[in-house]
């Protein structure tokens, strides 16, 4: 999680209570007020999350995070994983971020373009928004364009976006980066498959 740290210094300064992270967590446990800590992208394994976590018993925190083990530091009961959007919230998101109606032909179309992402919530709003962005690029043309330019559209910034700094493209590559060396290169062999349905036995 980029400038953390940082992020805690001006906390603590502009509330005048010192500039270290332990300042402002203490200030947090003892303060009688009802508070919110949202820890969003908790993707670096090298950053002790529990050191930014006031120890009391009450605040409210939010932690998202591709990590499992984050899941080890929520209360019983409050870890929530989200996994692929069902194809029909997919399709509809598309055609949301693509500002196109939700008629049969673009429903038909729409879910072509679904099924090549996976359903995966980041990647179909990101098509959405390119189509939506890019006047020759259609529903219908959609996927040969991203076939001959996949990198390039995967690694498209949304406008509406903008204070999420991660692209497709970016967020595939950290879960990647997090991987050993031996599932890393399960996964490049695996990427020469189709996606759905690898027989076991190959392996």
């Amino acid at each position: 999680m980029p400038h953390l740290l940082q992020i805690f210094q001006e906390l603590g300064k502009a509330a005048g209570i010192g500039e270290s992270v332990k300042d402002v967590c203490s200030f947090l446990a003892r303060s009688h007020q009802n508070w919110l800590c949202i820890f969003d992208n908790a993707d670096d394994k090298q950053v002790y999350l529990k050191d930014y976590i006031p120890s009391c018993h009450h605040g409210n925190i939010i932690i998202t995070s591709h990590l499992a083990e984050t899941s080890q530091m929520n209360s019983p009961g409050c870890h929530i994983e989200f996994g692929d959007l069902d194809k029909g919230d997919a399709i509809e998101l598309l055609l949301q971020h693509a500002h196109h109606e939700n008629s049969g032909i673009n429903k038909n179309q729409a879910s072509e373009i679904v099924d090549a992402l996976g359903c995966h919530a980041l990647a179909v709003s990101t098509a959405g928004a390119y189509i939506y962005a890019n006047r020759t690029c259609t529903l219908a043309n959609y996927l040969t364009r991203f076939n001959k330019k996949r990198r390039r559209i995967l690694s498209y910034r949304m406008r509406s976006l903008d204070q999420y700094q991660r692209t497709v493209f970016s967020a595939f590559q950290l879960s990647f980066e997090q991987l050993s060396h031996p599932t890393r290169l399960l996964m490049q062999i695996c990427a020469h498959f189709h996606p759905m349905a690898i027989p076991v036995e190959i392996f």
